[in-house]
């Protein structure tokens, strides 16, 4: 099989730039790897702040998403506009606490935040079609915004090829664009964990920006390739 050719992340050349940190899935290391990225950020001087602009299972939460990415930036950030106990999918946290999740009201926050930094990292709670509402979706949530640049974080681990591709397939049809993927380690590897990166390049066109051992956020935040990717997004 030909490997695809693929193009690196390209620099971000402006001022309040915002990504966007998506993922195929919920629980696979898409806080973790925000939270590395606002400390490399943080860590060339830039005013770098993270969102998590809706969150659920709050009441099995030691520390909330919300505050691990305020914690990891470089000044205090707002609470998320939504907040809901129970550890489901956002549209049904949101039907039955009687809080319907408004798009405008996200992006309207967001843009708040945007313009006192000079990069906004917003990470979506679940993946890019879960659902928010009946008919809304957070790929909704990320054409209301309008990005710089979108990341999307993947397991190393059985599957991810499938639900990698699956994405990438579907956000053309919304359309929107995907400009990295980021391959996490998981926790429990298998077989085909350390081989997925290098094959997402070969199956499919968005640009492999890093893969990510496991470890602390302040050693990932050190890490080369977080360094090379925060970098990246400030030029």
């Amino acid at each position: 099989m030909r490997l695809r050719e693929q193009k690196s992340l390209v620099p971000l050349q402006m001022k309040n730039a915002l990504v966007v940190v998506s993922g195929t899935g919920t629980g696979i290391g898409k806080t973790h790897f925000a939270e590395a990225l606002l400390l490399a950020l943080g860590a060339t001087g830039a005013r770098a702040i993270g969102y998590k602009p809706i969150e659920t299972g709050l009441a099995e939460a030691t520390v909330s998403d919300g505050a691990r990415l305020d914690r990891a930036s470089v000044f205090h950030v707002e609470p998320s506009a939504y907040l809901y106990g129970d550890p489901i999918s956002p549209h049904l946290a949101a039907r039955q606490q009687g809080e319907p999740i408004d798009v405008a009201t996200i992006a309207e926050r967001v843009f708040a935040l945007r313009d006192q930094a000079d990069v906004t990292v917003v990470e979506l709670a679940g993946g890019l079609f879960s659902p928010l509402a009946d008919e809304t979706v957070n790929a909704d949530v990320v054409q209301a915004l309008s990005p710089d640049r979108t990341l999307l974080v993947t397991p190393d681990r059985l599957g991810v090829l499938h639900e990698a591709i699956a994405t990438i397939r579907a956000v053309a049809t919304v359309p929107l664009r995907v400009d990295g993927i980021v391959v996490v380690e998981p926790e429990l590897g298998d077989a085909s964990t350390g081989s997925n990166a290098e094959e997402l390049r070969r199956l499919q066109p968005v640009p492999v920006v890093a893969r990510l051992p496991r470890g602390t956020i302040t050693d990932l935040s050190a890490d080369p390739q977080v360094v090379a990717l925060a970098a990246a997004l400030l030029r």
